[in-house]
């Protein structure tokens, strides 16, 4: 269980002495108090791989359709990107909201009709150069937004593209291209949204950056949240918690040797989607 070590707590594992105590013969090594008076401290565990949170996968999925797949500007525009008046007055009037909550509700009612980007800076110069505003520049890409769905634990993306015929010119048939995305490059898009779009989506940059929703480090909650039970004078009972974060410990180990053997991508991908089953469950 990675808990004891010759009869005694095992530094650096699951109930290492640094993170509390739940034994009266025994004090934190931390704050060097007793049971009754050490609240607990957190550990941490790297991770071998990004993953997702299962609490805010949902949050992510929303920020993903909002934002383009490429460039990570908002797919709305209160000049010009929403292609329609009815979008962009959709996208003004959410602006308005002061809620962070709703704000980001009325912003996805502004950008779910949309399925290009805005096509660079040009139409947001031309569109401003009749009118004695400054000129505003959003550096849109222009590209297709993909689909973006999530399957269980994990997250795809769905391209649209028209399909070529032998005389390779391209028809207005479309051919559907799926990709599982990994928490990686979930992490790419997320971290090149900027500040200001952050605040229009409801978040302060400042303390809830929408990149920091992607594990990269598991918290591991302290003894007193999951104590053990003495079974006689020698063996302990373990938490059920502490049972999931051995497993999760194991199999984190465990897709860590097989990117250090240099194994194959397809069963490493197979040894992380197992690892993120155990994180989510």
């Amino acid at each position: 269980m990675q808990t004891m070590e010759k009869g005694k707590l095992k530094t650096g594992g699951l109930s290492d002495p640094r993170m509390g105590t739940v034994d009266r013969k025994i004090k934190c090594e931390t704050c060097m108090a007793g049971m009754a008076e050490c609240p607990g401290h957190f550990g941490h565990l790297e991770l071998a791989r990004l993953m997702f949170h299962i609490g805010f996968i949902k949050t992510v999925l929303s920020i993903m359709r909002y934002v383009h797949f490429i460039c990570s500007k908002i797919l709305a525009d209160e000049v010009s990107l929403g292609f329609t008046q009815e979008d962009n007055n959709k996208f003004k009037q959410a602006l308005k909201i002061r809620n962070p909550k709703n704000r980001l509700r009325r912003i996805y009612d502004a950008c779910k009709s949309t399925k290009f980007c805005g096509g660079g800076d040009d139409p947001c110069i031309q569109e401003q150069q009749d009118t004695d505003e400054p000129v505003k520049k959003r550096g849109c890409c222009g590209s297709m937004q993909p689909n973006i769905i999530v399957d269980g634990m994990k997250m795809v993306v769905e391209f649209k593209a028209p399909k070529e015929n032998d005389d390779k010119e391209k028809s207005s048939e479309p051919v559907e291209r799926k990709q599982i995305l990994s928490a990686e490059r979930v992490l790419e898009v997320l971290k090149r949204i900027g500040d200001e779009d952050c605040l229009l989506l409801g978040l302060n940059p400042k303390f809830a950056r929408p990149d920091w929703m992607i594990l990269q480090v598991l918290p591991i909650p302290p003894p007193p949240v999951r104590p053990s039970v003495m079974m006689g004078t020698s063996s302990r009972s373990e938490d059920d918690l502490t049972h999931q974060l051995a497993m999760i410990t194991r199999h984190n180990k465990n897709l860590r040797r097989q990117e250090r053997n240099g194994t194959p991508a397809h069963i490493i991908t197979e040894f992380a989607q197992l690892l993120q089953f155990h994180i989510a469950t």
